[in-house]
């Protein structure tokens, strides 16, 4: 029988006479989940995460009943429901017996436990993304469920930005084209206050954190004399709406500003992420690292985006 596809063993790695290489192993591929790791968590008891909703009739300054008069009925709101869907985020890690025993470069005593490592800040990584990028599918008993991101699932409060005109927006560098991406930004804070929600977070790409940190250089600033230093970087922004914490946050598109009420967002663990060893089958052993989860969002009003268009 032929090893099993994929399986992790020692032809993998080289064994001859050592070569001046670094001591310690580095992983460069991203492995940081902001939004992942800053919500709270909950549990889900069903593939489907539920929220339900209800709007406060707008104020009325002339609610004044006449003396005596007779108590008609209210029109009451209906409550509406929200969902999202439990996602199954899955590694599968095999590794030769004779991989696991051998000597290994970067300091690495097991591979098991190496790769192990490595598949949960993967898996940490895939959860960040989906929370940022996914797209919501029920799933069926051949297709995959997915869980429904921020930018899908924030429809109420979105402010459109061209960058077609002048001043340029999205990318112009003038304090006109500075002052107009300010304004599009308050408007985007401005949405949620409207419709009941105050943001206290903002998610964004590297392009639009540098950019949200230029309009720094529009204001005075005052430089430590024992520091000799001049901070440029912004991470917290003081809006007309309150202050918001800057979340640099790779996983979010350069064309998309996120704006949200932080604790209105949560994990729901239907199943925890837990590590299985699997039958064994070969020269090997297997491990799957799996876990069933979703973003619950209590209302999408907690959110907004600001998107850029041609």
């Amino acid at each position: 029988m032929a090893p099993a596809a994929d399986q992790k063993n020692s032809y993998d790695e080289p064994l001859e006479a050592k070569r001046d290489v670094t001591a310690l192993v580095t992983n460069v591929s991203p492995k940081d989940s902001p939004f992942f790791s800053m919500i709270g968590t909950t549990t889900a008891t069903n593939r489907k995460k539920e929220s339900i909703t209800d709007t406060l009739a707008a104020a009325n300054k002339d609610n004044a009943l006449v003396e005596g008069d007779d108590f008609v009925n209210e029109a009451l709101s209906n409550r509406a429901f929200e969902d999202n869907v439990t996602q199954i985020f899955k590694k599968v890690i095999d590794v030769s017996e004779t991989q696991e025993a051998v000597d290994k470069y970067g300091g690495i005593n097991s591979e098991l436990t190496y790769q192990t490592t490595k598949a949960m800040k993967e898996i940490a990584t895939d959860i960040e993304d989906a929370y940022i990028n996914g797209t919501k599918a029920v799933g069926n008993a051949t297709t995959a469920r997915k869980l429904g991101g921020l930018i899908t699932q924030t429809t109420t409060n979105t402010v459109t930005v061209s960058d077609a005109g002048d001043p340029g927006v999205w990318t112009g560098t003038t304090d006109a084209n500075l002052d107009a991406f300010e304004e599009e930004l308050n408007n985007l804070f401005e949405t949620g206050f409207d419709t009941g929600e105050t943001f206290d977070t903002v998610l964004v790409g590297g392009d639009r954190k540098r950019r949200i940190s230029k309009l720094t250089l529009r204001v005075t600033r005052n430089t430590d004399a024992d520091q000799k230093r001049q901070t440029l970087v912004v991470d917290v922004y003081d809006s007309d709406f309150g202050e918001m914490k800057i979340v640099l946050d790779r996983y979010v598109p350069d064309a998309q500003v996120l704006a949200v009420s932080r604790s209105m967002y949560m994990t729901a663990f239907l199943r925890r992420i837990t590590q299985q060893r699997l039958a064994k089958t070969s020269d090997g052993t297997r491990f799957a690292i799996v876990g069933e989860l979703t973003l619950h969002i209590m209302t999408e009003k907690a959110g907004g985006k600001m998107s850029q268009v041609a």
